[in-house]
């Protein structure tokens, strides 16, 4: 009876670890789910799993102010073909609440931040010619786009920009344009025109903030300083200033001898 008890309990062990074991080997062979813009593929093997059907999303528009446009975010967005082949497109009320888009919130020198959780391009429209142009030519993905919001009982110093972040390279080779990747950080005037990039290639922008006494904007941009193609905690991070009236490509304010010093200074820690 003992080795009866004994022989289903070990078998039962057994049994758990093979189905364990069966799970893991499973799980291992899913494709990771991405976000971003997937690219196109060559490889003839793939061709159909990268052509899904895809359709425009549109996210709120936003009226510009001292302007005749309005801006309309636009996103892509994949159909999957699950009842009968019939494609069914969601309301923009239930995508907007699944990817938040056309919500933005507050930020400091009264410009607003677009929260679009899908956006790869901003058309703008002229609302008394009904002329309409894309903000960029190649796919991309927006990962930052601040623009001038001024209520009308606001009497300090004001800017007529746009500031944007642009994901133009899959810089990490995972197939995606996405957060993950390098961006560039270009400033633009109100109709979307004359863009000059601001930040360096193979950087992502981490905050940035405007002088008014000298009207530059300084940024915060983080390098990939160790080449892993990664942005995290273990990159450096360089303060870069550019002239609004005149930009260009931002230079570092904090030169190599003051930053060996403070390693220096700081390297006396315990």
């Amino acid at each position: 009876m003992k080795r009866l008890i004994l022989g289903v309990v070990i078998g039962g062990i057994v049994g758990a670890v093979l189905i364990l074991v069966i799970i893991v080997l499973f799980d291992g062979k899913k494709s990771p789910v991405q976000d971003g813009l997937r690219l196109a593929v060559n490889d003839s093997s793939k061709i159909n799993e990268s052509k899904k059907e895809q359709v425009l999303v549109y996210g709120d528009y936003m009226d510009l102010d001292n302007t005749d446009y309005l801006l309309i975010p636009l996103g892509m967005k994949t159909i999957e073909d699950r009842d009968d082949r019939l494609l069914k497109i969601k309301s923009s009320e239930d995508y907007s609440a699944e990817n938040n888009i056309g919500s933005y919130r507050s930020y400091k020198y009264n410009f607003y931040s677009l929260d679009f959780g899908n956006c790869n391009n901003i058309i703008f429209y002229n609302k008394k010619s009904d002329e309409t142009h894309l903000l960029l030519q190649k796919p991309t993905v927006i990962s930052k786009f601040y623009f001038p919001h001024y209520e009308k009982e606001y009497t300090g110093k004001k800017y007529w920009f746009i500031l944007l972040g642009i994901g133009e390279d899959d810089t990490n080779a995972d197939g995606y344009i996405n957060n993950e990747d390098a961006e560039k950080v270009y400033i633009a005037d109100l109709s979307g025109e004359n863009m000059t990039q601001i930040t360096p290639d193979h950087t992502q922008l981490e905050d940035w903030y405007i002088d008014m006494s000298t009207n530059n904007i300084l940024m915060k941009v983080r390098f990939d300083s160790n080449n892993d193609k990664k942005f995290d905690y273990y990159d450096e991070i360089e303060i870069l200033k550019t002239s609004i009236d005149t930009p260009a490509q931002g230079k570092q304010i904090i030169n190599a001898e003051i930053k060996n010093n403070i390693k220096k200074i700081l390297g006396q820690i315990k």
